[in-house]
């Protein structure tokens, strides 16, 4: 279900979306994995509601994280880089239930990844939020 959210918010989602994304390069650098991989799931979730306030003045906040990649894609429409952000908001959301609530901790291996997917989708809110394109 998407809450109408006034369009000035959507530079506060993107803040939020910056933090969580140094937050998961940082805990990258010091190789703390799972909270590398929790941050980056968040900055993406963040960055998708940065983008769908930005561009619809609305976003989701269904607990099927699932929903918010349909969100994301019927805002991105046909943008050239519609396609990369929404793979990128499903591999984050997909590996939200395992690095959450899982028994094992986050490898290199998992985490690099999904830090990169996360850098994706704030490096297109920064563009759409803050430069309007």
């Amino acid at each position: 279900m998407a809450t109408a959210i006034e369009p000035s918010r959507a530079r506060a989602f993107l803040k939020k979306a910056e933090e969580y994304l140094a937050s998961a390069q940082d805990n990258l650098d010091l190789e703390r994995f799972t909270p590398a991989a929790g941050d980056a799931i968040h900055a993406g979730i963040s960055a998708k509601d940065a983008i769908l306030t930005a561009l619809t003045g609305a976003t989701g906040k269904a607990k099927d994280h699932a929903h918010a990649v349909k969100e994301l894609e019927q805002a991105l429409g046909k943008r050239e880089n519609a396609g990369t952000a929404i793979r990128a908001l499903w591999e984050l959301v997909a590996a939200k239930g395992d690095v959450e609530y899982g028994v094992f901790s986050v490898d290199a291996a998992k985490a690099k990844p999904l830090v990169r997917r996360a850098r994706t989708l704030v490096d297109l809110a920064v563009a759409i939020v803050r430069l309007g394109r």
